[in-house]
């Protein structure tokens, strides 16, 4: 049976797709089988931005194999039989592709759900694409002074131009912060009343690890392990009040009482504590993410340590053979959450399904 509801503009949505998902979920599950029901798609290398913390380098990526309309098409196909729900286009920034009519088109036509992560600075530039999405991630980092100096000068009219270009199609639009040196817990405070001024709601986490594979000067922000604790607890404390924040804090409180230095992002097995509560990681079981270059990683903190590419061993043989190479989990809040929803933690679920009542996700 079909269920349906209504955006702020009136159009249809089809929610038996999430009905799929959380079927194919349980079945994968009970099963105890690889499915790869969320796949962030990265479907170029360029960007048009050079944020400073950046894990895509994308300025020093040179002689990058784009690829091609029908290469992206035979990827979105193949995930459709192998049981996606969810792709998420990313980039470098995915607005600089002219084809991406043609690639969301495809995915809709398949029945899945097509999210976007952009930088949000071509958005009201490509309003044809756009108004063909399910949802879509902005990346903005704090009121214009603390934006533009990680993400260039300018940046934050063109992104909240597009903010409110999205919501004019009525896209649920998450607002995606790094938490940097730069921010304060009073720029979450301006981040918190600005997500509720267009009805969208916020994420706040730290760059990913990667090693660099340009050895350019790119390297994963490291903020003072005090200052991070202390916009944890002020965004789990905003949380509890009510605040348009995505994660749960649950997730948040996870991230706030990581025994270790903030440096180390990631524990393999035989580093975690005696005790410590951790929830099981699913990067690499339910959730893919496949680079423009056609490398394969369970999470984004493995960029720059490829074991498989879907160029080289194909794609169903990368998926079903990639590892998480010892790793059994990390900090950062939007795994975690995610992590947590896959292992049916019912305040998680409940924090999702009231943003989607709202309009948030």
């Amino acid at each position: 049976m079909k269920v349906f509801f209504s955006n702020l503009n009136g159009e249809v949505y089809l929610i038996g797709i999430y009905l799929n998902f959380i079927i194919k979920l349980f079945k994968a599950k009970l099963n105890k089988r690889r499915v790869p029901l969320i796949v962030i798609l990265c479907v170029t290398n360029r960007c048009n931005l050079n944020c400073w913390y950046c894990y895509g380098e994308h300025p020093y990526r040179k002689d990058w194999q784009e690829f091609t309309t029908e290469e992206l098409l035979n990827i979105v196909r193949m995930l459709y039989k192998l049981g996606t729900q969810v792709i998420q286009i990313q980039g470098g920034e995915p607005l600089l592709r002219p084809d991406l009519v043609v690639v969301i088109k495809e995915i809709k036509k398949l029945g899945m759900i097509c999210d976007m992560v952009t930088n949000g600075t071509l958005v009201s530039e490509r309003k044809n694409v756009i108004r063909l999405l399910d949802k879509i991630c902005i990346s903005l980092d704090g009121p214009s002074t603390v934006n533009d100096r990680n993400r260039g000068k300018g940046t934050f009219s063109l992104i909240e131009k597009g903010i409110k270009v999205s919501r004019s199609f009525g896209l649920p639009v998450r607002i995606s912060t790094v938490l940097t040196s730069e921010l304060s817990t009073k720029g979450i405070d301006w981040l918190i009343s600005f997500s509720s001024k267009y009805n969208a709601v916020v994420n706040f986490s730290p760059s990913f690890e990667f090693i660099s594979q340009t050895r350019s000067k790119f390297k994963p922000h490291v903020i003072a392990d005090e200052n991070l604790k202390i916009l944890f607890k002020h965004i789990i404390d905003c949380k509890k009040k009510g605040a348009p924040i995505q994660f749960s804090v649950k997730s948040y409180n996870y991230s706030f009482k990581w025994p270790f230095t903030y440096k180390k992002r990631m524990l393999n097995s035989d580093e975690i504590p005696s005790g410590l509560d951790y929830p099981k990681c699913y990067h690499g079981e339910y959730v893919f993410f496949i680079d423009s270059d056609g490398s394969l990683y369970p999470c984004c903190n493995f960029w720059g340590r490829p074991k498989f590419n879907i160029r080289e061993q194909g794609l169903k043989e990368s998926i079903f053979n990639v590892k998480r190479q010892g790793c059994e989990t990390c900090y950062i809040p939007a795994y975690v959450d995610r992590n947590l929803f896959f292992d049916f933690k019912p305040s998680i679920w409940l924090n999702y399904i009231k943003q989607a009542i709202r309009g948030g996700v």
